[in-house]
């Protein structure tokens, strides 16, 4: 099989090292450029918004919706559709029929994605405000 071409970007970088080593004076060995993607399941998921970047595990705080002011743990990340998986925010009940003869069937409660633009990082801010809310509100 015949190998594949380099594209010019690559070539162009090849050349540009090539003599950057000629004027150092160093011997410089170059290996043919393999090109890798890594998969989502391999990185960490992480999006990046124009105020922050959430990545799992961040604490943050509902702004909207029915969940409004409650906080959790992001759990996943959907980058492709902007959304966010909250652990215990926009639960949904899921029906689970028997699969298999004698199971019975049961019902799940599920965490839904929620849009980005509907969640923000919290801050140690916000832990120290509630109680004092709660405080002034009794």
């Amino acid at each position: 099989p015949a190998p594949s071409p380099i594209p010019p970007v690559a070539m162009l970088c090849r050349l540009a090292l090539t003599l950057l080593a000629a004027t150092a004076g160093s011997a410089l060995v170059l290996s043919p450029v393999t090109h890798t993607t890594v998969g989502v399941s391999q990185a960490r998921s992480c999006l990046s918004m124009k105020a922050a970047t959430l990545r799992t595990g961040d604490q943050v705080v509902v702004i909207s919706g029915s969940d409004k002011g409650s906080t959790g743990k992001v759990i996943s990340i959907d980058v492709k559709k902007n959304k966010v998986t909250v652990e215990g925010i926009n639960m949904r009940t899921k029906h689970m029929k028997p699969m298999k003869e004698g199971e019975t069937g049961r019902i799940l409660k599920r965490e839904m994605s929620v849009h980005v633009s509907n969640v923000r990082l919290a801050d140690a801010d916000d832990d120290a405000a509630e109680p004092a809310a709660e405080a002034a509100s009794e």
